[in-house]
Parts: structure tokens; sequence; C-alpha cells
């Protein structure tokens, strides 16, 4: 997604919220307001992407705040509260017995198609943990009482069927911290359809090859996303059967810093499924990563403008070219 003009006073209202998060020194905030102004004229360029940009500045501010992590606290905050969250939001997923125990995937009386839509729903959800996006109130008791409701407006966009068709040789790539713990619950959905659909091809005498799930994570810190080191607190690797990173502390996915492993893996997936804003505004254009689910609520005007929704809507869109 190429920069919107008003990305430039959403990227320096961020700026300004990290700097408070860290520091009461108003002399080094003027510093590091000054530093990111100048990198954001040397950057911007209606052609580049938002989150090149956004890169660049926030690099900038890191490095004159002398704090790589600010959003540190904020990050274990945020997965606490979706821990706290997590048994509540696996029996809606899942369903119940008649004991109020969650069912298991295998136990579920409800349809497969059903349980894939529920768990990327809660992801999504889970995306409204945003700190430091004008306008947006992500707190971790905004986000309690909200859950449900969102839940019960279901996905504005649902290509959830056409996705399931493409679960062979999956690569997700996560976004902030938090959301991760419901990230999880879609993973193992996932692996379970992959293995169900690989067995049936096989007893079909079918030469299908085995299913594959790779998760992604960023490289190194940035803003409140998730790194590898979270994906390790959650055993991840547990129903991945690779974790891989970004290469880098870049916003969303930079082709440029990502290993060739990374870049392989997306190359050669079946379906490749974006969450967050970010990554959809670094791999919209794109093109030669198909196909690609984007997986998020739009929580900016620009990136709902980008997709034709409106703002505040919960996405699960398809794009097969």
């Amino acid at each position: 997604m190429k920069i919107n003009p008003r990305c430039t006073y959403c990227l320096l209202s961020r700026i300004h919220y990290q700097c408070n998060l860290v520091t009461k020194d108003a002399g080094l905030i003027h510093k590091v307001m000054k530093e990111c102004i100048s990198a954001l004229n040397e950057e911007y360029d209606p052609s580049r992407t938002s989150t090149h940009i956004g890169t660049a500045v926030h690099r900038r501010c890191f490095e004159v705040l002398e704090n790589h992590d600010p959003y540190k606290e904020i990050k274990e905050m945020n997965t606490r509260t979706a821990l706290e969250l997590l048994p509540s939001v696996q029996k809606i997923i899942y369903g119940e017995n008649e004991k109020g125990e969650v069912n298991t995937i295998e136990n579920s009386p409800q349809p497969l198609e059903e349980t894939f839509e529920k768990a990327v729903l809660a992801a999504v959800i889970g995306n409204y943990f945003d700190f430091g996006i004008m306008g947006i109130d992500a707190s971790d008791e905004e986000f309690k009482l909200k859950f449900k409701a969102f839940f019960e407006k279901g996905l504005d966009i649902n290509d959830t069927k056409e996705m399931m068709r493409r679960l062979q040789k999956v690569v997700y790539i996560t976004d902030n911290c938090g959301e991760i713990v419901y990230d999880r619950e879609v993973l193992k959905v996932i692996k379970h359809i992959g293995r169900l659909q690989y067995e049936n091809e096989k007893k079909a005498g079918s030469e299908a090859a085995a299913p594959e799930l790779i998760l992604v994570v960023r490289g190194a810190p940035i803003l409140t996303d998730a790194v590898m080191e979270d994906a390790k607190r959650l055993d991840m690797a547990s129903v991945a059967d690779r974790v891989l990173t970004t290469g880098s502390n870049s916003i969303g996915v930079m082709f440029e810093e990502a290993p060739p492993e990374t870049i392989k893996a997306m190359e050669e997936a079946t379906l490749i499924i974006s969450k967050g804003m970010a990554n959809y505004e670094s791999l919209s254009d794109e093109k030669a990563v198909r196909p690609i689910a984007y997986l998020l609520r739009s929580k900016c005007e620009s990136v709902a403008d980008s997709l034709g929704v409106g703002l505040g809507e919960s996405v699960a869109k398809l794009e097969i070219e």
C-alpha cells in the first residue's frame, strides 16, 4: 500500500506516543520529534509504501531514544490479557460439552468450516490490540468489553471457506503480541484440517505432499509486534512445523531484509496468511506473493480505503492474483 498523506501525522503521533512510554524528558522528546520529522522529510515519496517510510522513521526514533523496545511492558500486558481471556475464547471457537468443558477439535460436533471461521474471527478481533494509533482505545479493559460485541457481529468480509481449500502449505505472518495467543488457535485448526485433507487424499490414491505450516514473526522488536521470544514463550513450535522471521525490525515484511528461507516459503505457499495492518501495507503491492489472505481490523482510514471497507470492520479477505 502506497503511503497516504494522512499517514504522516498518524506516524508522528505514534512517535510522540512511544516517546512518552519511556521518558518524561521534554528536551529529549523535542529532539526525537525533530529528528523523526527530518527522517520523514528524507524518506517521503508517494511511490513508496507506508511501511518502508514508517520503518525508517521508527528506526531514527529508537536511535535517538537509545531504546529499541519502548513497548516492552505493553506487550507483556497484552499477552497476559489475551491469556486471561483464552479459556472463554476457546469455548466460543470449539463449543463446550454438557459439563461445561471446552470441546477439542476432534470431538466438536460443529462443522470444521464453522470452527475455522470462529478461530479466524477470534484472531481478527485480537488485532484490536494496537497502541498508538490515533483514535483507537486499545486498553486491556476496553478490549475485554468489546471482544464479545465484535464476535457477535462476525466478519464483515468472510473468505474463510475459500481459504480452507488452500491449506496444504501455509505461511502465517504474525502481527502484535497479545493477539498471537489467538493466532495459535487458528494454527491448531489449520494443522488439523491440513492433516485430514492429506489423509483423505492418500486414501483416494493421490500423490499429495504432506501439509506444512510455517509461522513468521518479526526479526527484532518493532512497535508491539511479536518476535521469536514471544513465539517460544507460547510454544508456537508445537503447532507450527517451522518458525521463521522477517529478518529485521521492519514494519511488516521488507523483502530486501528478509532471510532467503522466508522468501522461499512465501513463494512456495499454497496460502499466505497476513495478519494485521502493517503486513497488509507491506504486502498488498507485492503481487508475486499470492494467494494471500489478509486478516485484520480496519483501524485506520488509509487501510480501510485501500481495502474498500469501512472503518472498524473485521476482515478475512483472500486475494488470488
